[in-house]
């Protein structure tokens, strides 16, 4: 387990994060080549485009990818044709609503939201009205965004990218840096309330059940249950916690992750914004890379491209992230192999 895991880690490039993913199997997957390349110019482009963006929250993993997004349109010498509304909802469900709504009262001619609940309100308000290149959505098929990963459904016209970082990577190199010892379980916590958390938790589980491994799923409803379900296990109970996809955790990591430090219990992120939070390990994702994928997506639409015919592009070039305290904390030892190739954060 540990070669096939470390020759698949070896390979990826060291890159940054800050969070959100989602099916085990996307581990194999490859960037689609054109993002590494400059976007071919059609004939025929759009004109004057205006493009609606839409985040729900404000944070450094959003920042990074907007950045890479809006410099990526820059330098095609796009500025002027392609017109971004930038909206933060910072947070607030309804007004992220609104603003889409607004995209569509105003005639908009394309949307891009950021992570999944943005793309999934766009979706059911503006779907087959106004095309939809949606940006960081951890599963799009889980999420029914789209009928599979090489397919467009020509009723909603969405596509764009997703950075899930896959659930059997990070257990597979949890049971490496902290083995399970006789009589140990692993612990699974998810909050309840999230679509991502929802679908980064069944696919642990379900890669947990394919390898034999015992495990408990703890749900919480928000950070305050999250830090009081952490209290109540027991030191040694489990080798380590893997703790789903969660934007709200993923922000406010530090309370759960020295509850569980303070029981000596590793703990494993799906999103290194979990690490620098204090977790003591996750893989990292270069948000910028994922707002350039995006990027060149809406250039291929401006122009002439249709959507139909842009499957989603997954990014596939994470790097392992340690959170240094913390290991020092638990008192943790990293095999070499794993120790020569990490990011370290918290020192």
């Amino acid at each position: 387990m540990k070669k096939k895991i470390l020759s698949a880690v070896m390979a990826l490039a060291v890159v940054t994060m800050a969070l959100a993913g989602c099916s085990s199997s996307s581990s194999d997957a490859k960037t689609d080549d054109k993002t590494e390349e400059t976007t071919d110019t059609a004939t025929e482009n759009r004109g004057t485009v205006n493009v609606g963006f839409v985040q729900l929250v404000d944070m450094a993993d959003a920042t990074a990818m907007y950045d890479g997004f809006t410099r990526t349109i820059e330098e095609a010498g796009l500025s002027d044709n392609i017109k971004i509304d930038y909206q933060d909802a910072a947070g607030d469900t309804g007004t992220m609503t609104t603003m889409i709504q607004s995209f569509v009262d105003n005639n908009y001619d394309l949307i891009v939201p950021m992570l999944t609940p943005p793309t999934q309100a766009a979706v059911n308000i503006a779907g087959g009205d106004i095309p939809i290149i949606f940006m960081s959505v951890v599963d799009p098929v889980y999420s029914k965004i789209v009928p599979d990963w090489d397919s467009v459904d020509p009723n909603y016209l969405a596509t764009g990218t997703s950075n899930t970082i896959p659930a059997d990577l990070i257990i597979d190199t949890a049971m490496d840096i902290t083995p399970i010892a006789d009589g140990q379980k692993i612990c699974i916590m998810y909050n309840t309330s999230q679509n991502n958390a929802q679908c980064t938790m069944e696919a642990a589980a379900k890669y947990c059940d394919s390898i034999g491994v015992e495990y408990d799923v703890v749900g919480y409803a928000d950070v305050t249950d999250a830090v009081t379900q952490a209290q109540a296990f027991s030191k040694g109970q489990y080798a380590f916690v893997y703790v789903a996809l969660d934007s709200i955790i993923a922000a406010n990591f530090n309370q759960l992750g020295a509850a569980l430090t303070e029981l000596g219990i590793p703990s494993y992120g799906a999103a290194d914004a979990m690490t620098m939070g204090g977790a003591f390990c996750s893989y990292g994702v270069d948000y910028d890379t994922v707002g350039v994928m995006t990027a060149n997506m809406v250039i291929d639409w401006y122009n002439g491209k249709e959507i139909i015919d842009m499957p989603c592009q997954r990014y596939s070039d994470f790097t392992l992230v340690i959170n240094k305290g913390v290991q020092e904390n638990l008192g943790i030892e990293l095999p070499a192999e794993y120790a020569d190739i990490a990011t370290y954060v918290g020192e």
